[in-house]
């Protein structure tokens, strides 16, 4: 099967839930140069737990378009301002996330933690909960401590493992940094922390 049918079949298609299932949304990163390697070790692979954990998961984008690289042709299920906050129950971030910078990224993760809702981010998308403001007075994992960056004003740097500090959890590991011997991919250890903690809010 070919991978450009495998992503579109896998994350996208239509699956029968129960109305009981905990609601989870992906954010997946646009134009990534990596969104072949991403997509594969990283995003999926949060897909396949989240749904063999009973959750129903959607994916969405800025842009809500078919992103195409390579051999990978992926389809979100949603454009970013069509999400409504209150329809999930947690909220992950892969690394491959988007432009940290972008004004709608940063007012939706201002959202999401304004709702108390679980929110977990892997090493880029860490950058991304800094400029929203979420990590004031938090604990945070991350390749290395960023403390001197004004975005970070006020969080406590706490490795590069998985960190938990009450509705958000952090990574410091990734697929692209294993891959390219920088450090170990917590992609699996961060996802199943994400289950616990949007089963036990």
């Amino acid at each position: 099967m070919k991978i450009t049918l495998f992503f579109i079949a896998f994350l996208t298609c239509y699956t029968s839930y129960s109305q009981d299932a905990n609601k989870v949304l992906i954010l997946i990163k646009e134009e990534s140069s990596q969104l072949e390697f991403m997509l594969e070790n990283e995003a999926l692979k949060m897909s396949e737990m989240l749904e063999n954990s009973g959750f129903e998961v959607t994916t969405a984008t800025v842009s809500g378009k078919r992103l195409h690289v390579g051999s990978v042709s992926f389809i979100p299920d949603l454009k970013l301002n069509q999400v409504n906050i209150d329809d999930y129950d947690g909220f992950i971030i892969p690394c491959m996330i988007v432009d940290k910078t972008a004004e709608e990224t940063v007012s939706f993760v201002k959202n999401v933690v304004k709702s108390n809702k679980p929110i977990a981010a892997q090493v880029a998308s860490v950058y991304l909960l800094a400029e929203a403001g979420a990590l004031k007075g938090k604990k945070y994992a991350l390749y290395s401590d960023q403390s001197a960056k004004s975005a970070f004003e006020g969080s406590v740097y706490a490795g590069k493992g998985v960190v938990k500090d009450g509705n958000i959890i952090t990574s410091g590991g990734c697929p692209w940094a294993e891959h390219k011997n920088r450090g170990k991919d917590r992609t699996t250890e961060l996802t199943q922390a994400f289950i616990n903690m949007v089963k036990a809010h």
